[in-house]
């Protein structure tokens, strides 16, 4: 999952990201167990489980847990406007970027609902 991810507040702006359209943070997910590059050590994902409804109109998936420990993040950019110079750095040393494999982490949780249109306008 290609990935730029947006800081947002009155003093960086907005246009400060972490990752590019050009160069962006990608994130493989699983749900399994990872390898990543030392120091990180594996973590576990899990598929969750699958429910249908009564009338079998809706599927959810809920449970389920996607891992990545083993992408790089780039420096933000960006940030402050005319003075990114400035404050590119100064966000990057608050946050330790830019940061190599091995020394992240992202964990994806949730529920996922899916159900045909015909199904969901008949639930209004």
């Amino acid at each position: 999952m290609p990935t730029k991810i947006k800081l947002s507040n009155p003093f960086l702006g907005s246009n400060c990201y972490i990752g590019s359209n050009s160069k962006p943070v990608v994130i493989d997910f699983n749900s399994g167990e990872t390898s990543p590059p030392p120091p990180n050590k594996p973590i576990h994902g899990s598929a969750g489980t699958l429910e249908f409804n009564e009338e079998q109109t809706l599927l959810t998936l809920s449970g389920g847990s996607l891992v990545n420990n083993s992408f790089a993040a780039p420096g933000a950019n960006g940030c402050g406007g005319l003075f990114s110079f400035l404050v590119d750095p100064f966000v990057n040393s608050l946050v330790g970027l830019p940061s190599p494999a091995g020394t992240n982490a992202a964990i994806l949780e949730g529920k996922l609902q899916n159900a045909a249109a015909a199904a969901v306008k008949a639930s209004e």
